[in-house]
């Protein structure tokens, strides 16, 4: 009789366990939705408000406006005060623009980077659909690869995009835009 109730307590026990485990599992997935929300994002992700260059966007969180620097990459300028329009600026910015401009764009931090940099922008892998910008940019040479101070995740992913890139000789890289220089 004894065995018999001692198998009934475990056997609650496992269920009280299974539901505070669906319990807990449901208060995280609530607190992760509210989040989400309050940083003003979708379940997919954040609306592209504009595009500034080749490696800035801005994307709107919660009520504000919000800078997004792309990791890896550097784009030639456009909108660089007291500096005059690189190279394939206008290109970059054009392209960055067709990707970008009105769509809603996926945030993907990298810790080895920071969350901001010098000029209070986020930086941020960006993926719209399942296209990391980031990369495309750079392998079909409307920016280059740009190691700030760190390594960081997708690097030698770039280093071999940029390396592609200039091999075909594709955008900045081609001999009738920039041939490499900046």
């Amino acid at each position: 009789m004894r065995a018999h109730r001692r198998y009934f307590v475990k056997r609650r026990i496992r269920r009280l366990l299974r539901r505070r485990n669906l319990v807990v599992l449901a208060a995280l997935l609530l607190v992760a939705a509210v989040a989400l929300r309050s940083w003003g994002g979708t379940a997919n992700g954040y609306p592209v408000v504009s595009v500034v260059d080749g490696d800035t966007v801005k994307v709107r969180v919660g009520g504000r406006v919000e800078s997004v620097r792309l990791i890896g990459i550097d784009a030639p300028e456009t909108n660089a005060p007291g500096r005059p329009v690189q190279c394939f600026g206008p290109e970059s910015t054009a392209k960055a623009k067709e990707l970008l401009a009105g769509k809603v764009a996926r945030l993907e931090f990298d810790e080895s980077q920071g969350r901001l940099d010098r000029y209070d922008r986020l930086l941020a892998y960006v993926w719209v659909d399942d296209v990391l910008v980031n990369d495309w940019m750079i392998r079909q040479g409307y920016a280059r690869e740009f190691t700030y101070r760190l390594p960081y995740r997708y690097q030698a992913a770039f280093q071999a995009a940029e390396q592609e890139a200039r091999a075909a000789g594709r955008g900045l890289w081609a001999a009738d835009t920039c041939g490499g220089k900046l």
